[in-house]
């Protein structure tokens, strides 16, 4: 599929400057963006609406020798936060009731849970990840004497549970980020708790953001604000972790500590711990992340791997089908795509809905039919709200939630066509051909003489890279190719030097016949740096070229 470019408007000459500027920093936070600092740049906690209730009503519970229930979301944001928030009880020398759904519960607060907690007779529960629309299921555990405190960062719907909320999504809420993950509203919770409970000090604090930052790139939220000090300094505190499950994790991932980042933790270890929940029960990914056993952590970590594995073939078969029957019945025709299945795992959807949105640059529901209702996942582009439009359509629906960019449902058979109609009516009226063409955001035309080492280090500046900033990409025009081959299976792969240059372009062996025949071309690319034999070299990784 032919993409857009679209350069940004030069607004400074000094690259530095004009990235931020791209990335729409505010000139009173460049210093923070550039420089964040633990210790000065996190907001006030008691800011977030409920904060001041919360801790008094945590610190109650603990002084009163309460039995506290956790219960979480199954996936590598409520994981690590239920985590987080088990290994703050275990500091302060108490235990927990935990309860994970599977899969095959659905996402959110159910019944089964509760009860677990009623016969184990928890008086607090705290929701991680989910809750803030389960107004019915928290009424539920007030019935039967259990106080909620929910711990969330998804939309709420109209109607809020009768609970102490923890949401910066809310309502009157005055926090002034919104975009935290899950597991960071734990953190903003615990920074609260520190002000009442002198264990849960700085240094444990700073120790905690392994998980934080774990969630923060695995749940896909902007890596601004708060979001890139959490993930810059728990980057930190992953490489020299004491975690006896993570450094499993890593072995297991072929990850040598030293060389964790953004993308070790999104495309290694955050796959291995979604994938219980995926296809299997993420009871398993919790125990591996809390253990102090180094035997059961081996164990725990081989079992990850190995349903990582199954996972991912599952991923590939219904990826196959999906998109088999999308093409066949011209479904990529239509502004919103809404595609089903038997057989298809519902661990698997999301990450199949995500593959075709990309594909086909346009928003993308995958639901898994089974013998009475539909179960869907949803994740849509830039210019369509998928909760706006979810609520458009929602008496289709018997229960959704999410973000305005990935969202879950379940309908009744019978309401398909009617949903899809729906949808489809408001993606005609929303969405703009425009919008379903793919596109590429290029932060800056370069010459060549403008790539060198001192670039990159500045370009360093910006790291960790991920949603809300993403790595610089730029654009060298009519640049004359000195060589060019293929490499990799099947020369997958086009290797080509600009005058003394490397670049290299992973799925774009195809063009080297036409780059043979014309040598000179534009390009699209990012900088990065080739470490091989401790001998550093400039790279450029190609996104896109277009022949001249």
């Amino acid at each position: 599929m032919i993409k857009k470019w679209i350069i940004s408007p030069l607004k400074n000459k000094d690259i530095v400057l004009q990235l931020l500027i791209n990335r729409k920093i505010k000139k009173e936070q460049w210093r923070s963006f550039l420089e964040p600092n633990f210790d000065n740049d996190l907001h006030n906690p008691f800011l977030m609406k409920g904060m001041d209730e919360a801790v008094k009503r945590f610190v109650k519970a603990i002084d009163n020798n309460e039995t506290i229930g956790l219960f979480g979301d199954y996936d590598a944001d409520g994981i690590p936060g239920t985590a987080l928030l088990y290994d703050c009880l275990q500091k302060l020398g108490k235990n927990a009731k935990i309860y994970i759904p599977s899969r095959e519960q659905g996402y959110g607060l159910n019944t089964e849970g509760i009860d677990y907690f009623i016969q184990e007779k928890v008086t607090l529960m705290i929701t991680i990840d989910l809750g803030i629309r389960n107004e019915k299921e928290i009424e539920y555990a007030s019935q039967n004497s259990i106080e909620t405190i929910v711990i969330d960062h998804h939309e709420p719907g109209d109607k809020l549970p009768e609970a102490i909320i923890l949401d910066p999504k809310q309502k009157n809420d005055k926090y002034p980020f919104k975009e935290l993950a899950a597991t960071g509203v734990v953190f903003k919770f615990l920074q609260g708790l520190s002000k009442k409970v002198p264990e849960i000090n700085t240094k444990y604090l700073k120790w905690s953001l392994d998980f934080v930052a774990i969630s923060t790139i695995c749940d896909i939220v902007p890596l601004i604000d708060e979001n890139r000090i959490f993930v810059k300094f728990g980057l930190i505190v992953l490489k020299k972790t004491k975690r006896i499950g993570l450094i499993e994790l890593y072995k297991k991932s072929a990850i040598l500590a030293e060389n964790i980042d953004t993308y070790a933790i999104g495309f290694q270890i955050g796959p291995r711990l979604n994938a219980p929940g995926r296809i299997d029960n993420a009871n398993e990914s919790f125990y591996l992340l809390t253990t102090n056993d180094p035997k059961k952590a081996n164990v725990l970590a081989e079992k990850l791997d190995n349903i990582n594995r199954r996972r991912q073939a599952e991923l590939d078969r219904v990826l196959t089908e999906a998109r088999e029957k999308v093409c066949r019945e011209g479904l990529d025709k239509r502004k919103i795509i809404l595609v089903e299945g038997k057989d298809w795992p519902h661990g698997i959807i999301g990450l199949v809905a995500g593959r075709l949105m990309e594909e086909f640059a346009r928003p993308v529901i995958v639901c898994e039919r089974r013998p009475k209702d539909l179960r869907g996942s949803a994740r849509s582009i830039d210019a369509y709200n998928i909760i706006e439009a979810l609520d458009y359509a929602k008496k289709y629906l018997i229960k959704y939630g999410g973000h305005k960019k990935a969202a879950g449902l379940s309908l009744e058979i019978e309401h398909l066509s009617n949903l899809y109609d729906k949808l489809q009516e408001l993606a005609e009226s929303k969405l703009k051909d425009d919008d379903l063409v793919p596109k590429i955001k290029i932060d800056a035309k370069l010459n060549l003489k403008n790539i060198t080492s001192d670039l990159l280090k500045k370009l360093q500046q910006f790291e960790p890279f991920g949603l809300g900033n993403p790595r610089p990409v730029f654009t060298l025009e009519n640049i004359d190719i000195s060589e060019a081959r293929t490499v990799g299976d099947l020369g997958k792969h086009l290797k080509i030097n600009i005058n003394g240059l490397d670049a290299i372009g992973f799925g774009l062996g195809n063009f080297l016949e036409e780059i043979l025949k014309r040598p000179k071309v534009d390009l699209v690319f990012t900088i990065d740096e080739n470490n091989w034999n401790d001998r550093r070299k400039i790279q450029l990784k190609i996104i896109d070229l277009k022949m001249r």
